[in-house]
């Protein structure tokens, strides 16, 4: 910092006490959480980066609808416009005994619904290939995790691999985005 910088609006910052008492708090907060996150990993044998990537799991149904949200906004938006490409999310609350059922443009709804226990099950249908993919949630303690996940051709159940291979075959004739590898097949699921 030079002597130019300390005129006019620009003074040197200080850490008052209130301050100080704040950030320590943050900073144990965020040890304590590096601490648990460690031993989980050490535990799992895996970051937990790998479970969040691969969306696994979410922390409840707002997570996955805050998800779903995003996706087809950016990523999903050429995927509805050129495959004609849909959602839908059902869920069931097996502690209501209810079941409810949503299209994307109702996911908006989702997200005040508290959910203790029970399935989700959402389904991307690309609409031009004939293509579907489906996954099935357990939901714990409102926590959603990934229990199954189906691939569908032309209503047919086939591999999962296979059928992201095929899918991945057909994108590749639809966007650059996959042949150029600026996406990966995961971010278009």
């Amino acid at each position: 910092m030079s002597k130019d910088d300390l005129k006019g609006d620009m003074t040197p910052e200080t850490i008052g006490t209130k301050e100080r008492k704040l950030i320590d708090q943050f900073l144990e907060l965020r040890q304590s959480y590096q601490a648990i996150t460690r031993q989980i990993e050490h535990d799992l044998q895996t970051p937990l980066d790998h479970y969040q990537q691969k969306r696994l799991f979410y922390l409840d149904v707002s997570d996955l609808t805050h998800f779903r949200l995003n996706f087809f906004d950016t990523v999903g938006y050429f995927l509805r416009e050129s495959l004609a490409t849909t959602y839908h999310l059902e869920i069931w609350d097996r502690q209501t005994h209810q079941k409810r059922c949503y299209s994307l443009d109702e996911l908006q709804r989702v997200s005040h619904w508290q959910v203790e226990q029970g399935t989700a099950v959402e389904t991307v249908t690309y609409g031009k290939l004939g293509y579907r993919i489906r996954r099935t949630f357990d939901i714990y303690n409102q926590r959603l995790y990934v229990s199954k996940t189906e691939f569908f051709d032309a209503n047919e159940q086939i591999p999962l691999v296979d059928g992201l291979m095929l899918l991945q075959q057909e994108l590749n004739d639809h966007t650059l985005w996959i042949r150029g590898n600026l996406l990966r097949i995961k971010d278009f699921t």
